[in-house]
């Protein structure tokens, strides 16, 4: 499979270094990841004015949305519950990590730069999970309509997530489970599997893998199979799970206000006129200057 999608990865603290470099360059093939790490109430509208400026790009825009730590208090909490849901209403999809789960995956002596720097590697694995979805060719393959569509099927979070084995003796749910990972996956509605084997897998092995997943997820319906060749010697898999339709990690709080997009526009509609009148008023101030300069100094 060739096609010419490209896959944009934005963070909410980088935003205005890489959204003006990418954004001439997305089109509605394309896939936007937008990071957030929630609990700053002070963020709250620039993340919702941060979705809505990449929703006008057309490119299919996944939210990914980190819980914070408990140590940082009950407040921080409920502030980052809203965050979610305000990424989950403007956007096409979105894929959430615990923070608190993270910490259970690194040391206590582990610095905070080198704490950050492993999280961030971990929602970096979910882009990477559908960045290998539509760009490896194979004998069944998915390609990017079949995502965008199974996307847009149903309004709960996404899952994505990839394991490789050689060895899948131990219960498939030990190995696809993580603290920082969403717990109910296997309750989703839809899925869409892909999966990679080596040169020596057998025919047997493979079967035996299908049907374990099948078993595992049956509440999910099975809407696109894939599968490749991975030309590397051994008997491994690396299978990618794309599971829609789980449940939200929290509650929608009851007074959680939904964005108006009408008034979110019409609010950027008065800056550019606002801006464009104090330009337009510095440049014939800058004119006017100039020619009685020009005046005075013939």
């Amino acid at each position: 499979m060739v096609n010419n999608v490209k896959i944009y990865k934005l963070k909410h603290n980088e935003f205005e270094t890489d959204y003006y470099q990418y954004a001439p360059h997305m089109n509605q093939d394309d896939f936007c990841f937008y990071q957030f790490v929630g609990g700053n109430p002070n963020q709250t509208e620039q993340l919702i004015d941060q979705l809505h400026t990449i929703k006008n790009e057309k490119a299919m825009l996944v939210g990914i949305f980190r819980f914070p730590f408990q140590f940082e208090g009950k407040k921080r909490f409920e502030t980052a519950i809203d965050q979610y849901y305000h990424m989950k209403e403007i956007c096409d999809s979105v894929a959430f990590f615990h923070g608190e789960g993270m910490l259970d995956m690194i040391h206590s002596d582990t610095t905070v730069v080198e704490a950050n720097n492993y999280f961030s590697s971990l929602e970096d694995e979910l882009v990477d999970a559908l960045e290998n979805m539509v760009s490896v060719p194979g004998e069944m393959n998915i390609d990017v309509q079949d995502i965008k569509h199974f996307i847009k099927q149903n309004d709960g979070p996404l899952f994505l997530h990839t394991i490789e084995s050689d060895s899948f003796d131990q219960p498939l749910k030990n190995m696809i489970s993580a603290p920082y990972l969403p717990d109910n996956y296997a309750d989703g509605k839809q899925m869409i599997l892909n999966i990679g084997y080596t040169r020596e897998v057998d025919m047997e092995a493979y079967r035996q893998i299908n049907l374990r997943l099948h078993d595992m997820f049956h509440k999910a319906d099975l809407v696109k199979l894939g599968s490749y060749f991975i030309d590397r010697p051994g008997k491994k898999f690396k299978i990618t799970l794309l599971v829609n339709g789980i449940e939200d990690p929290f509650p929608q709080p009851e007074h959680f206000s939904k964005t108006s997009s009408k008034a979110l526009k019409f609010k950027k509609k008065w800056e550019n006129l606002f801006k464009r009148s104090r330009e337009g008023r510095a440049s014939q101030s800058k004119s006017a200057h100039t020619s009685f300069s020009q005046e005075r100094h013939p």
